[in-house]
């Protein structure tokens, strides 16, 4: 029974990624800002009980904060989800609250694993597609997993714009773990995810449906009476958050992604399709926008079906990720109303 840590286990992909390890048999050790955090988890699903623990990790990037958990642990594989959130409060400087965190969160990970982790094999890293773009130059690019963002820490630090930040970081934090593992060719291997929007149903700990989590919280809008008409599309592709889940696991023990980062997902998105996908929802009837006439938006991958199938990835289809995803919704709305 291989021992996984999931570090920032409370949060909405890192949900389903427990859920989906604790499934495969892994017992997993969850790092959470508060442990409070931990025992909410545990109350929702008692059933993890006798394969979960946490540790408290309140600040991700400090010098060494990892060393005792790879100390006192026999860990096997590494989720590292946890980073520094788009629409997080506060985050409003961007070496402070994107940069450092982002970089430093991973690097002190990597370098205590490398100190003190001897069984681990594999590290695997929730990256972004925002680490190739912003989405304002999809009509002049085709993407593929080798592209990264125009855009330079310069950039970030003039613009102190909270979405420039998060893409900025995501796209340093990236090369600075690519640069540790060459120049430090650790016994793991590292491979990190690059997806597009995450949509699907939230089984995390949520307590206020105002802030649900990012891609939830544009989701919800759809139906919660934010729009009289279907909205412009944010970025125009996604994956269900299941499957971004099941493309994690698999990548801690598939030899073709070792080492590598990829794109995954990859579906169609616009507001539109998700809307048309809700319209089979009996119980938003009445509650949707009216249909748009936004000019559709493509985003061109030219590689990422080729990595859905070296991780033998069945994708779900719109009305299984969007109507999963409403109906939680719904039943949390009546549980926090």
């Amino acid at each position: 029974m291989p021992s996984t840590l999931l570090t920032g286990a409370n949060g909405f992909v890192a949900a389903h990624i427990l859920n989906q390890l604790i499934a495969s048999g892994h017992t997993v050790i969850g790092s959470v800002r508060s442990l409070s955090k931990g025992q909410a988890i545990l109350a929702s699903h008692p059933e993890y009980k006798d394969h979960l623990s946490f540790v408290e990790i309140s600040d991700y990037a400090k010098e060494g904060v990892w060393d005792e958990v790879f100390k006192n642990n026999e860990i096997d594989f590494v989720v590292h989800s946890a980073a520094p959130l788009l629409d997080g409060e506060g985050n409003t400087d961007f070496e402070r609250d994107f940069l450092k965190p982002s970089v430093d969160g991973g690097l002190e990970l990597l370098k205590s694993a490398s100190k003190y982790g001897k069984n681990v094999k594999a590290i695997v890293v929730t990256g972004s597609v925002n680490a190739m773009t912003t989405g304002m130059d999809i009509n002049e690019r085709t993407f593929n997993s080798s592209a990264w963002l125009p855009l330079t820490i310069a950039d970030a630090i003039k613009a102190q714009h909270a979405y420039i930040s998060y893409c900025v970081a995501k796209a340093e934090s990236e090369k600075a773990i690519w640069k540790y593992v060459e120049e430090n060719k650790p016994s793991y291997t590292v491979s990190v995810l690059l997806p597009s929007l995450i949509f699907g149903p939230p089984i995390h700990t949520v307590k206020d449906l105002k802030k649900i989590n990012y891609s939830s919280d544009v989701f919800y809008s759809l139906f919660n009476g934010t729009y009289e008409v279907v909205p412009e599309t944010s970025f125009p592709s996604y994956i269900d958050v299941r499957d971004l889940a099941e493309a994690h696991i698999k990548a801690l023990t598939a030899p073709e992604v070792a080492n590598r980062r990829f794109l995954v997902g990859g579906k169609k998105y616009s507001s539109q399709i998700a809307v048309d996908a809700l319209k089979s929802v009996p119980e938003l009837k009445g509650r949707l926008p009216k249909d748009g006439d936004e000019v559709e938006k493509v985003a061109r991958f030219d590689d990422v079906e080729e990595w859905n199938g070296k991780l033998g990835l069945k994708l779900r289809t719109e009305e299984e990720t969007f109507g999963d995803a409403a109906r939680r919704i719904l039943e949390l709305e009546k549980e926090l109303r």
